[in-house]
């Protein structure tokens, strides 16, 4: 949910219960529904602990070559979207990996004791059954599991790959990580539903806002969480939704001004929680504008319209929402 790397790493995960493969080699995880055949989950976090601790005096020169060869270059999909080059891959491995691997080592223990990493995968595919029953599609693509920077706590990094970085402080327990699947979930399910990439600040806003929205709908319904709050999906303190709400218009005015960029800079604006358009405004506050798109949409088309937004362009929701013209 927070980042300054990607303005578009954002929460989490959800999943079909029914596997027919589980494969477990060299601590990866594979993991296949029978439906189809549309989700792995790779573990790399035990894996690099393991290095972590066999190479903790190995000479430095060696032990980029080993993590590299072992680490980076098999799964370079997922580090290069998330830390974008090796260079940052090997930073990461010495300063969040070997110089803090005692940390490391006892946060390990709240996801990989008691049986908790199955706790996880259970948890993962039954929201992922919970998603296909709301939705109607199902989730596809690729989970990564891993001990990252701490940037995010979970994220997509394009070409329905996701990661869960363990090392991310918000991630202390296993409902800090499940209470986010329902979101990462639809960000794969609206991907693969409307076959394009984020271009400009319209699309992003609407990917982010939507994923809110099915995260809190899913809590509140399948979840039986009556109390999961908009402020708890947006992952905004609920003084921070009432300030933002209270200063809708200037935001709506700021929105409209640059709904149309394709800049990174001021996509940044809108998508990553470090940057703000205001001072006194929380930041990924274009999470907060697709919501209220997607809820001035339902508004007008009824309670169940909120699935045509896996279909229509983003352009046409906001015209039809008629955000910008409360």
């Amino acid at each position: 949910m927070n980042n300054n790397l990607h303005p578009y790493l954002l929460a989490l995960l959800v999943i079909l219960s029914s596997c027919t493969n589980n494969q477990k080699q060299n601590n990866v995880i594979i993991e296949t529904d029978k439906q189809d055949f549309g989700i792995e989950i790779i573990d790399l976090s035990q894996k690099q602990l393991k290095l972590y601790n066999q190479h903790v005096n190995t000479d430095s020169v060696q032990r980029v070559k080993i993590f590299r060869d072992s680490l980076y270059y098999p799964y370079q999909e997922v580090w290069n979207g998330y830390l974008g080059n090796i260079e940052t891959f090997d930073a990461v491995v010495e300063h969040y990996g070997i110089k803090n691997l005692d940390q490391l080592i006892e946060k390990n223990k709240l996801f990989y004791s008691n049986n908790n990493n199955e706790s996880l995968l259970s948890s993962f595919f039954r929201v992922r059954a919970g998603m296909l029953k709301l939705t109607g599609f199902a989730s596809k693509g690729k989970w990564y599991l891993l001990y990252g920077p701490g940037i995010a706590n979970l994220g997509g990094v394009g070409d329905g790959v996701m990661f869960i970085d363990f090392n991310f402080p918000g991630n202390k327990d296993l409902p800090s990580v499940i209470n986010w699947f329902p979101h990462e979930l639809n960000h794969q399910i609206y991907a693969n539903q409307k076959g394009e990439t984020i271009q400009n600040v319209l699309e992003l806003c609407i990917d982010e806002g939507f994923a809110v929205y099915v995260n809190k709908l899913y809590w509140n319904t399948l979840g039986e969480k009556e109390d999961y709050s908009l402020a708890m999906s947006l992952n905004y303190s609920a003084e921070e939704l009432i300030n933002a709400e209270n200063q809708l218009d200037f935001i709506r005015n700021y929105f409209e001004e640059n709904h149309l960029s394709t800049d990174n800079e001021i996509k940044n604006k809108f998508g990553s929680r470090n940057v703000k358009i205001k001072e006194n405004l929380p930041g990924a506050i274009g999470y907060l504008i697709g919501f209220k798109i997607v809820e001035s949409y339902i508004d007008i088309y009824g309670k169940d319209s909120w699935k045509d937004i896996y279909i229509l362009p983003s352009e046409e929701i906001l015209r039809k929402s008629n955000f910008l013209k409360n």
